[in-house]
């Protein structure tokens, strides 16, 4: 018998009991259509990590001092020196922050936000660009003024519709600062969001918060291709200054990014393996369904192999018949499983991202649970005496 006249004749069988059909194949519509979900959101969420990090600056290496009971402190001019003599090191700026959203006021708007202290160089590793005026200077630093460049996020709450606010005064946690510049928005909008922060010298900051030392420095890398180089000159200063690999730790955005990513195709296969269970149990559903079609279909198979059939036409028959069950309910899984990629990316505000790889790998896997547990009945059936099989009832 050919593959198309053993095509219509599954798809005859399929249509004539629509129900059972549909029942035959939900294990393996919900099977592919979980793969397909945890497949697109896990790419998403994986995408949206990568974006974040990105952001970062692949070339971006942090730097946390943790002053384990150690005495040394950190030379600042050692640490301008070694930066000036190093060629894999661009820049660097220490980072110091207040534990919570500071008090900030001009005139009777008050509002609470993210406080940075940094030096000149702050603007370039972190990636901040200036819309108006001018960014924090090394004199601003060296000279401890308070001076401050503000996002585009504080500026509208504190001065609403005024436009030209260079040089106007703000209070800082009861301070008066001078604003010399308005950072480029980055997320407009968004309450303690990038927008939502002021820079200010960090040995300003030292004082209004009254740390004595700075732990947390950021280096830029002359390249994300230097960046390991880059890295291990941190670390020998690090080891250099404090003699004790427990003093200090860094961390670098990119190894940070593989971890995660590793975390996160570990975390999908585990998913992906157990939505599998599902496809399993589709396809142990569909070789009953066909075990009693076998049986349903006693006579018809006596009479074809009575007129002539071979062992592989019947084999062929209801091999093909439990592939196309199979696939059809792979190819419904798959729309499901797209569907409800949108449904849930939506609510949960994420992007999805459906690769053609497992689109292909879905329908390979739902022909491929057809083929092996189709196989039992159709030999099953190929296996039938033509004269006990006519005397069936």
């Amino acid at each position: 018998m050919e593959i198309k006249q053993s095509f219509m004749l599954a798809v005859k069988s399929l249509l004539s009991s629509k129900m059972r059909a549909i029942l035959t194949m939900l294990g393996m519509i919900i099977g592919v259509a979980a793969v397909i979900v945890i497949i697109g959101l896990g790419n998403g969420v994986t995408a949206y990590i990568e974006d974040i990090f990105k952001s970062m600056g692949a070339n971006v290496i942090a730097s946390v001092t943790l002053y384990n009971g150690n005495s040394k402190k950190i030379d600042i001019n050692e640490l301008d020196n070694m930066v000036y003599n190093s060629q894999n090191i661009a820049k660097y700026s220490p980072y110091v922050t207040s534990n919570s959203p500071t008090s900030v006021k001009y005139g009777t708007n008050s509002h609470y936000s993210t406080i940075i202290g940094g030096n000149e160089d702050y603007g370039t590793v972190r990636d901040r660009g200036i819309e108006q005026g001018r960014f924090i200077q090394y004199l601003d630093v060296a000279r401890i003024q308070r001076v401050c460049v503000i996002g585009s996020y504080v500026k509208d709450k504190l001065f609403e519709d005024e436009e030209n606010v260079i040089g106007q005064n703000i209070k800082i946690n009861g301070e008066v600062f001078k604003i010399v510049g308005i950072l480029e928005s980055k997320q407009e909008g968004i309450a303690g969001g990038e927008d939502d922060i002021i820079i200010i010298p960090y040995t300003v900051a030292q004082r209004i918060f009254k740390i004595e030392e700075v732990t947390t420095y950021y280096f830029l890398a002359t390249s994300s291709e230097f960046a390991g180089e880059a890295e291990k000159d941190i670390t020998q200063f690090w080891y250099d200054t404090f003699k004790d690999e427990d003093d200090y730790l860094i961390i670098n955005a990119e190894s940070i990014l593989d971890q995660l990513n590793d975390v996160m195709s570990m975390l999908t296969t585990f998913l992906v393996a157990i939505a599998g269970i599902s496809l399993l149990v589709g396809g142990i559903g569909i070789m009953n369904i066909m075990l009693i079609s076998v049986t349903e279909r006693t006579k018809e198979i006596g009479i074809r192999k009575a007129l002539g059939a071979k062992r592989k036409d019947i084999i062929s028959q209801f091999l093909i018949e439990s592939i196309t069950t199979s696939a059809i309910g792979g190819i419904i899984g798959i729309i499901l499983g797209i569907i409800a990629c949108y449904i849930v990316a939506g609510a949960m505000d994420l992007k999805f991202v459906i690769s053609i790889t497992s689109i292909i790998v879905a329908v390979g896997v739902s022909g491929f649970i057809g083929v092996i547990f189709g196989y039992l009945p159709a030999n099953k059936a190929a296996k039938l005496n033509p004269i006990d099989a006519l005397r069936y009832e």
